[in-house]
């Protein structure tokens, strides 16, 4: 009994790829801007790539660079890009020590805590009391 893949020659399963759907992982790099480009910038570098890799003579390159572009395009699906977009790990620090916290006696917050687990704050004791005379 003959299976369909007895037929089928040899093939490596191709490796996967970053990019899914044609759309780049990095469109800043596809088009070599920094990410604080502006719109203009944008534009100027997508019409440039075109120039590069018109559609005829390379479409593959072509479509990776529209991508890029449709990307960036609007403010909208910048903002989507620039907050799914896989950003590298912040720069390291030297360890700091964590700050110290102290639990000694304060009168001004034993005060504090007694205000705010009753309702004398919030109750006008004025008329209660009167002057004496002498």
């Amino acid at each position: 009994m003959t299976t369909h893949h007895d037929n089928l020659p040899d093939e490596q399963p191709e490796p996967r790829s970053l990019e899914r759907e044609g759309v780049p992982v990095n469109p800043y790099r596809v088009l070599e801007l920094d990410p604080g480009a502006t719109d203009a910038e944008i534009k100027k570098a997508y019409f440039q790539k075109v120039r590069e890799h018109p559609p005829e003579k390379d479409p593959q390159q072509f479509k990776r660079v529209r991508a890029a572009y449709d990307a960036l395009r609007t403010p909208e699906a910048r903002a989507a890009t620039d907050l799914f977009m896989l950003h590298p790990p912040p720069a390291y620090e030297p360890y700091k020590r964590p700050p110290t916290f102290t639990v000694d006696y304060v009168e001004a917050d034993w005060d504090a805590v007694l205000l705010a687990s009753t309702d004398l704050s919030q109750t006008d004791m004025s008329k209660d009391f009167r002057k004496i005379r002498l």
